[in-house]
């Protein structure tokens, strides 16, 4: 525990979310075109291990109501999170953005050629003033993936 009067600093995001319409399809887009393995698999969520991060991939709807956890390892309150169908009428989708990491822009342009070697629409590529390269991709849910090596901002 921190004795000064700041909390200890976050080193980093544990898990990103993306909410999907239909699970198993969009579990398998992720387990076929980006090579990912997940480690929980449910009705509601889907999750893979990115090293230090988690993506979740949660079922429509599923998440807006708060879910009480009493086992004899876990006990406790999840908050209800996320959006629910009704804002998707219409034919809209929530377009969310994430950015998976590696090392080079040769690595770049190897997902590319995998991708599209896939039939995974690219949406864009990008080459960075610091030396980083982009591609960026769709989803089945219409979220915009990007793969990006380091050079893309100063920290990476």
């Amino acid at each position: 525990m921190s004795t000064s009067s700041s909390p200890p600093a976050i080193s980093h995001i544990l898990e990103t979310c993306l909410y999907v319409r239909d699970i198993e399809k969009s579990a398998n887009f992720y387990k076929s075109a980006l090579n990912m393995e997940p480690f929980l698999t449910t009705p509601r969520v889907t999750a893979f291990n990115l090293g230090s991060t988690t993506l979740l991939l949660f079922k429509l709807g599923s998440t807006h109501q708060d879910i009480t956890v009493n086992t004899e390892k876990s006990h406790g309150i999840i908050p209800g999170h996320g959006p629910n169908e009704s804002l998707l009428q219409n034919g809209n989708n929530l377009k969310q953005h994430f950015c998976f990491a590696v090392k080079s822009p040769q690595e770049v342009d190897e997902w590319d050629t995998h991708l599209e070697k896939n039939g995974v629409r690219i949406l864009g590529r990008m080459d960075w003033e610091l030396g980083g390269k982009s591609v960026y991709f769709e989803d089945p849910d219409g979220h915009v993936g990007e793969i990006g090596s380091k050079g893309i901002w100063k920290h990476y």
